[in-house]
């Protein structure tokens, strides 16, 4: 094979040189065995070889690319306009398309490269995984397109794989009952002492009802800021290209929200739904949280169905539409087509008769 290996003491390892006639070629072999070219001069070879080697997106990349992207998506999440667990999805999400579209430049990826990915290869075993790394994907050529970087977007028009809508609806019944059982700290159910003088069931319980009465993401419930609470009710600020809400007082949730201003704090908490050292919880420690309350619900009675903290939003939506409400007041939507596609979760539509 023609200059396959390196001529000279100059070129680091895992550095390959093709001599051509009018110039020279410099190369990588990848761990999958594919020739990563790095450019016709040494001096930026070298420095792309590095940040290869240190996990770094070489420059013009689609792994770069995503990077910058990125950068984008935080500074929404600084601005207010994306929620933390957005920047978090996003961040998980970049790990799979790097390992696969990561050393391509943005100019060679093409649809099927696209389809293969969601059908052949991550969609196979992560079909709904892999429809949200490709919208991350999608959005990040947008993005390049918009500032001329690319022409085309190679993720527009590829079909996503199918997916099926959660239609779990949570009972009144159901809802009382497991806020109940966690404000009686049913999952401590051995530790009569423990039991008497922790209130983690307390704090789950009051997040439940806030998410319910409030019809807000886990996200919104968790950073619930004092200054929030106003003599007309409580106001939920502008997220993504929603609206901001101002969600007004009923006696259940003027109630709900006295029982978290009470809650022991080691300082004066800021927050609404705080620990007991008075910070906010993180997504991670609350959801580990939620699992172990949940958990023990259903080992406490087998009649119990398992929830998620988001079907809270869900029941929210559902019971205002069953009212004859429009949710989007609620949720802060601008349309109500959005409510009624992801949470609206009746089984049976109702409806009196024309005439």
């Amino acid at each position: 094979m023609v200059g396959r290996r390196k001529i000279a003491s100059s070129l680091p390892p895992r550095m390959y040189v093709y001599k051509g006639k009018r110039q020279n070629t410099y190369y990588t072999i990848t761990s999958d065995n594919k020739r990563l070219n790095l450019g016709h001069d040494l001096l930026p070879a070298k420095r792309k070889l590095l940040e290869l080697e240190e996990g770094q997106s070489i420059v013009g990349t689609i792994g770069e690319l995503l990077d910058d992207y990125l950068k984008e998506v935080k500074a929404k999440v600084e601005a207010g306009k994306r929620s933390a667990l957005t920047l978090r999805d996003n961040e998980a999400e970049i790990i799979q398309l790097k390992k696969a579209f990561g050393a391509m430049q943005p100019k060679d990826l093409l649809p099927n490269h696209v389809w293969s990915y969601l059908h052949k290869f991550r969609g196979k075993d992560a079909p709904v995984r892999a429809n949200r790394e490709v919208s991350y994907l999608q959005a990040a050529f947008n993005w390049a397109r918009g500032q001329g970087i690319i022409r085309d977007n190679p993720c527009i028009g590829v079909q996503r794989n199918e997916e099926q809508p959660r239609t779990r609806m949570i009972s009144d019944t159901e809802l009382d009952a497991f806020v109940e059982f966690c404000r009686s700290n049913g999952h401590l159910k051995d530790d009569s002492e423990r039991k008497d003088s922790s209130d983690t069931g307390l704090r789950i319980a009051l997040a439940a009802r806030i998410a319910y009465l409030t019809g807000k993401a886990q996200a919104q419930v968790l950073s619930l800021h004092r200054t929030q609470i106003t003599e007309n009710g409580i106001l939920f600020g502008q997220r993504k290209r929603g609206a901001a809400t101002l969600v007004e007082w009923t006696p259940i949730l003027q109630s709900t929200v006295d029982e978290c201003r009470a809650l022991p704090s080691k300082i004066t908490s800021m927050y609404l739904i705080h620990s007991r050292s008075g910070q906010p919880y993180s997504t991670q420690g609350f959801k580990a949280m939620w699992q172990r309350l949940m958990k023990a619900w259903l080992e406490s009675n087998e009649s119990n169905e398992r929830f998620t903290f988001h079907d809270l939003r869900a029941k929210a939506v559902t019971d205002l539409i069953e009212d004859g409400r429009k949710a989007s007041e609620l949720t802060g939507h601008r349309t109500e087509s959005i409510p009624a596609k992801v949470y609206d979760r009746r089984a049976v539509r109702k409806s009196k008769a024309v005439k």
